[in-house]
């Protein structure tokens, strides 16, 4: 168990290292499934608890950044009848883009495990 946190761990890390990269929670998830090492429900599962990881320090930026964003008039503004169903759709994406792409990026790290000699170990690179 311990293990599999600490995976996910630098999976979260690599996640918001590269967070001004497009797509960085893929590799995020990819990093952390390659380093457990196993099959490719489990890399699933280890990308998803990587991506989980990484969503709540992204959400503490992105909430206040959402909010300043509607008071300068990009959106729906926060008096509006339909900001709450906005919010929803928002933090939908959110949550689809950090836990989905972390998760799918944990069966690419598991193929990577299986399939090729690549070392992705964050530990050589830090």
């Amino acid at each position: 168990m311990r293990e599999t946190l600490m995976d996910a761990g630098w999976g979260a890390l690599v996640t918001l290292v590269l967070s001004m990269i497009p797509f960085s929670s893929f590799v995020g998830g990819a990093v952390a499934a390659h380093r457990h090492g196993s099959g490719y429900a489990t890399g699933l599962w280890i990308g998803m608890l990587a991506g989980i990881a990484a969503m709540v320090p992204l959400l503490v930026l992105f909430v206040p950044a959402l909010y300043v964003a509607s008071v300068l008039g990009f959106g729906i503004s926060p008096s509006s009848p339909a900001y709450d169903l906005f919010l929803g759709l928002v933090f939908g994406f959110f949550l689809a883009y950090t836990v989905g792409l972390s998760a799918v990026g944990g069966l690419g790290g598991a193929w990577t495990r299986r399939h090729t000699d690549w070392n992705l170990d964050p530990n050589r690179w830090l």
